[in-house]
């Protein structure tokens, strides 16, 4: 039997999910300030009187994850289900034109993946004349986004939502003039960063623009019902609408339009992740700690002295301390020693910088990353790194499967929402793949299709390993028959050279087919062959190996 999801069991879900995140929210925060490289809370530390350092190494480490996992534009490749149906070569060309045009909302995704236990993407109907532009896309943060956690699995939840804040003229345009309860915009991190709170309190006056209503878009799987409830409208006891889910797969199931990247797990509660950035934070701490008491000590470690009191008079004692470069002064002192004498320094403990080196090998550890990506030297072989390159056995390699699997069902879920519009509409439209015009129609696109990322294993040193391979193997395939025009396009692709190169070599083949044209005719005319023909002949020869590097350079 079906249950019912009522106004009420909305907002008893949104007030669990406050509570969650709301004993997260300390957490959290710690670990976007180690990153943002604003690690010390300023307003809690007395800063007039203490010097706060604040390291890099929150930044380094995400980032340096960050390059690992995106060397170039993120792809897939298409293959047709079992049913057979569709034209994968048009979907794969559709898809990889979205990701193309949102790497950088994956990226950042990505990033809030890697601070926070997990991110989500989610896909956004829009307004466009062009069919393939009326997706949008966007990174959520993962507190923004309701998931049933009584499940194990994000394909086993009964429902899922996203929470987020609508400005009152948006709302009266889509859900009509109602009566709405405005309230200011309020951030996550708002009761910690000072900026944002004043600036929402600044922001806030009577005017629509800067009023707004807190708008939960709840999906219920079990019902196929898609809903918007607001605690702003009717005290929260109606739907500002709800209706079917409008998106749909090949079997006609429903699709949230919500992606989940989650890049480590806990073992007794994946859908909670983990925060790769926590793995890490004890370690930061101590760094920065370390960093600030070094940072006071040498401030404190200047040159004071001692002076005998009456030993100079108010003149003699301001030209000591003027610092004149050759200053004689007369003291009535026998006891020129006793006179004046450097304040004793205590020395930085040595057991600080032990510790400080014990804290770098923990953190460093906890990092999992190769020693190469911090600068580290390694006697690894060229194999060994090709094979870390390529994500064959490392933490890299770990976390761009999870990125691959996320990429793959953005993919999906992109080509069925195009599936949407042109059901709608019933409509078709051309693309031009392989410089050829394809007319694309729904059926082309309607299939389960098995996709996978073209980018992984794609790393600057493995592409860099692919590429030199081919050129060696060069000679190797036209020993085989490979044609030297395929050779050279091939070369173009891999390489990212001009397509005029390809195009200015086409015209060369047609230069020497005619030359070898006119060459035939003069043999059949009795003349003799001329020096050019002659020329245009030896020209005409298939391109060895030789030659062909030649052509192609080194």
């Amino acid at each position: 039997m079906k249950y019912e999801i009522r106004p009420k069991t909305i907002k008893t879900i949104l007030e669990a999910h406050d509570k969650y995140w709301e004993e997260h929210k300390r957490e959290l925060y710690q670990y976007k300030s180690a990153y943002d490289t604003d690690f010390w809370d300023k307003e809690r530390l007395n800063s007039d009187t203490q010097i706060l350092v604040q390291t890099s190494d929150g930044y380094g480490y995400i980032e340096s994850y960050i390059a690992s996992l995106f060397s170039r534009n993120p792809g897939v490749i298409v293959k047709r289900g079992l049913r057979g149906m569709g034209d994968p070569k048009k979907a794969q060309a559709l898809a990889n034109d979205f990701l193309v045009r949102y790497r950088t909302q994956i990226e950042d995704a990505s990033r809030l993946a890697l601070i926070y236990p997990c991110s989500f993407m989610k896909m956004i109907p829009v307004d466009s004349p062009d069919l393939y532009k009326r997706v949008d896309m966007m990174s959520v943060n993962c507190w923004d986004i309701i998931l049933d956690r009584d499940v194990k699995r994000i394909e086993d939840c009964r429902f899922m939502g996203h929470r987020y804040f609508l400005p009152l003229h948006e709302a009266k345009a889509k859900f009509g003039n109602k009566q709405y309860e405005p309230i200011k915009r309020e951030d996550y991190f708002d009761e910690y960063n000072t900026f944002d709170r004043d600036y929402h309190d600044i922001g806030y006056t009577e005017e629509e623009l800067f009023q707004y209503i807190e708008r939960v878009e709840f999906y219920d799987l079990v019902n196929d019902r898609i809903m918007f409830w607001s605690p702003q409208y009717s005290m929260g006891d109606k739907f500002l609408f709800q209706e079917m889910i409008p998106f749909r797969d090949f079997k006609g199931d429903p699709v949230v339009p919500i992606v989940p990247l989650y890049f480590n797990r806990k073992p007794d509660c994946p859908i909670e992740g983990y925060s790769s950035m926590k793995r890490i934070y004890d370690q930061l701490y101590e760094t920065n700690l370390i960093r600030t008491f070094q940072a006071n000590g040498v401030r404190k470690a200047s040159r004071q002295y001692i002076v005998k009191r009456g030993t100079f008079d108010e003149e003699s004692m301001a030209q000591v301390t003027s610092g004149i470069d050759g200053l004689f002064i007369e003291v009535d002192d026998d006891d020129l020693a006793g006179a004046i004498r450097a304040m004793p320094q205590n020395p930085t403990p040595p057991e600080l910088q032990v510790y400080y080196d014990q804290v770098q090998r923990d953190k460093d550890k906890g990092s999992i990353l190769a020693p190469f990506t911090r600068g580290e030297s390694t006697r690894s072989s060229a194999t060994e790194i090709a094979a870390l390159a390529a994500y064959s056995s490392s933490e890299v390699g770990r976390l761009a499967r999870e990125r691959d699997g996320t990429i793959e069902a953005i993919a999906k879920v992109y080509l069925d929402l195009i599936v949407m519009y042109m059901d709608e509409e019933d409509i078709t439209d051309t693309v031009v793949i392989d410089n050829k015009v394809e007319v694309v129609e729904k059926s082309d696109l309607v299939e389960n299709w098995v996709i996978y990322a073209q980018d992984q294993a794609s790393t600057p040193l493995s592409e860099s390993v692919r590429k030199r391979e081919f050129i060696q193997s060069i000679p190797t395939l036209q020993a085989l028959g490979v044609p030297a025009q395929s050779l050279l396009s091939e070369m173009v692709r891999s390489l990212g050279l001009p397509e005029s190169f390809v195009d200015e070599a086409n015209q060369q083949i047609e230069e020497q087919k005619a030359a070898m044209v006119s060459a035939a005719k003069a043999r059949t005319s009795g003349d003799a062959i001329q020096p050019d023909a002659m020329e245009a002949q030896q020209m005409a020869q298939p391109l060895g190996p030789n030659n062909l590097q030649s052509l192609l350079g080194e």
